[in-house]
C-alpha cells in the first residue's frame, strides 16, 4: 500500500468518527442526556479512548512509511536498522514474495547475511512506483553491500569498502574537581579521557595526584564514516602539568609515547597499583569512594579505596605467593626483573587464574581491594623491595624503556613540534623532562 493510500485510509477513519460523534450528539442526544452523569462520562471517555487507539494505529503505519522517499520517477525507498530478521520482514511487508526474499538473502549471505555486526548497521530497499524490487543497499561496518536483480531471475551481491574521514581535534583546560569532569567539560569524549590517563600511567597517579589549578591539553585523531559513526580515536599527544607532578608531555610516535626529548614514557613500573582506567570506567556515572594514599613508616604505601576496587600489577613478573598471610590477610607477591618484588595485601580476593607460578602482565588485574587480616577498613597495602631491601615506592626512579633512535630523531622532532602546536604549545629547551619528587604527605583524589 502506498503512502497516499494510507493517508486516504486515515481520512476515512476520521470521517467515520466524526459521523459517530454527530449521531451521538444529535439523533440520540435527547436519550443520552437522560442517562446518569457517570454513564455519559464513561461513554465519552470510551469514545475518546477508541479515537486515540485508532489514531495511534494509523500513526504507527504512517511512521513505518515515513522513511519512504519518492523521487520524480516514483521510486520508493524503505530504510531501517539491521538486526534479527528485520530486513527479511521488511522485504515481505514492502511487496517481495517469499521466493524473492530467499533469493535476495542468498545473495546477501555471501557478504555476511542480514545480521547486525556493529551498532548503527542499516539497510535501504529501493522499489519502483508499482512496488517492484530494484535494489538493496546494506551498510555493515565499513562495508557497503548492494544486491540487484539479474536477468535470469536471480540476484547478485557486490561489496565495497567505505572510506572514512580522519579529523583532528584538540582540547585544553584547568582541573576543577577532577580530571574526568574537567576534560569532559572541555569536550573530550570519555574513552579519550581514559586513553589520556594511560599515556601518563608511568608518571602520574591521576587518582591521588591531581589538584585544582593543574592544567591539561590533548590532541587526538577521529575517524568517521559518512553515516556519522566513529570508528577510531587515537590520542596523538597530551600535556599534564601539576603542582605535585610537574610538567609531563606525551607525543605519539612510531610504536609508543615519548617525552619532548624523545625518551619513552614507559617504565618498568606503573605509578600506582590502582588503575585510573578501571576505576573511572566503573564509577564514571556516579560518585565513588575517594582514593586516599598514605606513606606508612613500615616500608609500605596504603591506598584506601572501596571494596572490590581492581588491583593491578605494577610490572610484569611471576606470582610467587597468593594466599592468606597473617595480618596481611589475602596477599599476593610478585617477583619482577632486576631483583624487585612487590606485595599486595588485605585483598578481598584474587582475580581469576591468579596463583603461584603464573606470569602476569604490567597493568593486569590480579586482585580486588578488601579488608582481610588486621585492617580497620577497606584498603590496599602495597610494598616493594629490591634484593630483600624495602624501598619507598613513591621515590623509585626506574629507567625508561627506550629512546628514539638517532637516525629518526629529526623526524620525531618534526612530529613533536606539530603536536605541540596543535595543543597551543611550543618546544623550548626549558621544557626538559622533570625530576619527580613526592612530598611525604597524604593525598586525596578528586571525585570522578
Amino acid at each position: 500500500m502506498t503512502t497516499a493510500e494510507y493517508l486516504h485510509r486515515g481520512k476515512e477513519v476520521v470521517d467515520s468518527l466524526r459521523k459517530i460523534i454527530i449521531r451521538v450528539g444529535g439523533d440520540a442526544g435527547a436519550s443520552f442526556n437522560r442517562q446518569p452523569i457517570w454513564v455519559r462520562r464513561a461513554a465519552a471517555y470510551g469514545l475518546l479512548a477508541f479515537a486515540v487507539f485508532i489514531g495511534y494505529a494509523q500513526y504507527q503505519r504512517l511512521r513505518e512509511t515515513a522513511s519512504i522517499e519518492n523521487d520524480s520517477k516514483g521510486l520508493q525507498v524503505y530504510d531501517g536498522a539491521l538486526g534479527g530478521r528485520n530486513l527479511e520482514n521488511r522485504l515481505i511487508e514492502t511487496g517481495s514474495t517469499k521466493k524473492e526474499v530467499r533469493g535476495i538473502l542468498k545473495a546477501l549471505s555471501r557478504h555476511g547475511g542480514q545480521g547486525c555486526a556493529y551498532k548503527g548497521d542499516s539497510y535501504k530497499i529501493v522499489r519502483s512506483g508499482d512496488d517492484a524490487f530494484l535494489h538493496l543497499t546494506v551498510i555493515r561496518g565499513l562495508k557497503r553491500i548492494v544486491v540487484t536483480p539479474k536477468t535470469d531471475g536471480g540476484f547478485a551481491g557486490r561489496a565495497d569498502a567505505i572510506e572514512v574521514m580522519t579529523t583532528r581535534r584538540h582540547a585544553r583546560g584547568d582541573i576543577r574537581g577532577s580530571l574526568w569532569l574537567s576534560m569532559q567539560s572541555a569536550g573530550v569524549p570519555p574513552p579519550l579521557i581514559q586513553e589520556f590517563a594511560d599515556v601518563f600511567q608511568w608518571s602520574v597517579d591521576f587518582l591521588t595526584e591531581t589538584h585544582d589549578g593543574d592544567r591539561f591539553a590533548a590532541t587526538w585523531t577521529e575517524s568517521r564514516s559518512p553515516d556519522g559513526r566513529i570508528w577510531s580515536r587515537t590520542v596523538a599527544g597530551g600535556i599534564y602539568e601539576g603542582k605535585v607532578v610537574g610538567r609531563n608531555v606525551g607525543v605519539l610516535y612510531d610504536d609508543g609515547y615519548y617525552d619532548e626529548k624523545g625518551t619513552s614514557l614507559q617504565r618498568m613500573f606503573l605509578k600506582a597499583p590502582l588503575s585510573y582506567r578501571r576505576i573511572s570506567s566503573s564509577f564514571s556515572n556516579s560518585r565513588y569512594h575517594p582514593i586516599l594514599r598514605y606513606r606508612r613508616p613500615h616500608h609500605g604505601t596504603d591506598y584506601a579505596a572501596a571494596y572490590g576496587t581492581p588491583v593491578s600489577a605494577v610490572g610484569r613478573g611471576v606470582v610467587t605467593y597468593a594466599g592468606y598471610r597473617g595480618g596481611m590477610g589475602n596477599a599476593i607477591e610478585i617477583r619482577h626483573g632486576s631483583g624487585y618484588s612487590t606485595i599486595y595485601g588485605h585483598l578481598k580476593g584474587f582475580a581469576k587464574g591468579i596463583r603461584k607460578g603464573v606470569h602476569v602482565r604490567q597493568g593486569q588485574v590480579i586482585a580486588y581491594v578488601g579488608s582481610t587480616g588486621i585492617s580497620t577498613g577497606p584498603h590496599l597495602h602495597f610494598q616493594i623491595s629490591r634484593q630483600g631491601q624495602w624501598m619507598d615506592f613513591l621515590r623509585i626512579k626506574t629507567p625508561r624503556e627506550r629512546t628514539v633512535r638517532s637516525s629518526k630523531m629529526a623526524e620525531f622532532q618534526d612530529v613533536r613540534d606539530q603536536v605541540l602546536r596543535y595543543m597551543g604549545e611550543e618546544y623550548t629547551a626549558a621544557h626538559a623532562p622533570r625530576t619527580q619528587g613526592s612530598p611525604d604527605v597524604s593525598r586525596k583524589a578528586s571525585q570522578l
